[in-house]
């Protein structure tokens, strides 16, 4: 049996290996997910078992989205210019690093209608997640990007694309903005009861979107839901990220591993 499986810490809430998993056994894949709920120090010793425990790909989730870099061979577009990588593929000579968080948004925007092209977007964390929006936004065209970050450092090599940063303790008024994604894990499943930053007013044209899936609506969409917004929790980016990345590891089964 080969595996595949969700590299992270205090993940228990994952949905993923019940996506992978009903996948695998719907299009005849001979793989099974797994949860590595692993601490940082045991990183290094998991990828240099991969291999004997028959890992092909794996996922990679927070806190480890940048951290993970550092242990592969080469990263691909767009995740070295996000500088975070989500799925991993395990080949006999090399570990390679991609990120399908950005297709997953693309595509979960894609199917709801939401045009990114011209749009007004206000983008909450710094993170991986963060990093990947902020470039699925640039590449399709966004006109204006701006990001509520606590850790603006994690952000110097995207400045260009950057219109304003803010900080999180400001109050944001968000009638101008077409699109607001949360980012961080505040209003998740480990952080149920915060909320991300301090909203006084939206447009009822504004989408809220909330990259965590648990609770199924956050904080953060209630209060969208307030001013009449449209809202959007991150399940269906979930499973269209993990589309991607049963694919990209499809294509690069190692025979040889």
């Amino acid at each position: 049996m080969r595996y595949s499986g969700l590299l992270g810490r205090s993940i228990k809430y994952s949905i993923s290996p019940l996506i992978h998993n009903e996948y695998y056994k719907a299009n005849n894949i001979c793989l099974e997910y797994k949860l590595f709920d692993i601490e940082k120090n045991n990183i290094e010793e998991f990828i240099h078992s991969v291999r004997e425990k028959n890992i092909v790909g794996f996922n990679v989730t927070i806190p480890y989205k940048e951290h993970i870099i550092s242990f592969l061979d080469e990263v691909t577009y767009p995740a070295n210019y996000i500088g975070a990588v989500n799925t991993v593929v395990v080949r006999s000579d090399k570990l390679i690093g991609y990120n399908t968080d950005y297709y997953g948004f693309i595509k979960t925007l894609k199917d709801i209608n939401f045009c990114i092209k011209g749009c007004k977007a206000l983008v909450i964390g710094s993170g991986g997640a963060a990093k990947a929006v902020l470039y699925a936004l640039y590449d399709n065209g966004a006109s204006s990007i701006e990001v509520v970050a606590r850790n603006q450092e994690a952000l110097k090599n995207s400045k260009s694309i950057i219109s304003k940063v803010w900080g999180f303790n400001e109050e944001f008024f968000l009638e101008d903005y077409q699109i607001v994604i949360n980012c961080t894990p505040l209003g998740g499943g480990n952080h149920a009861e915060k909320q991300p930053i301090n909203i006084i007013s939206a447009n009822k044209n504004t989408l809220f979107y909330d990259l965590n899936y648990v609770p199924e609506k956050s904080i953060f969409l209630s209060t969208g839901e307030i001013f009449g917004c449209r809202t959007i929790n991150g399940k269906n980016m979930l499973f269209n990220q993990a589309y991607k990345a049963i694919e990209i590891w499809y294509e690069n089964i190692d025979e040889n591993l």
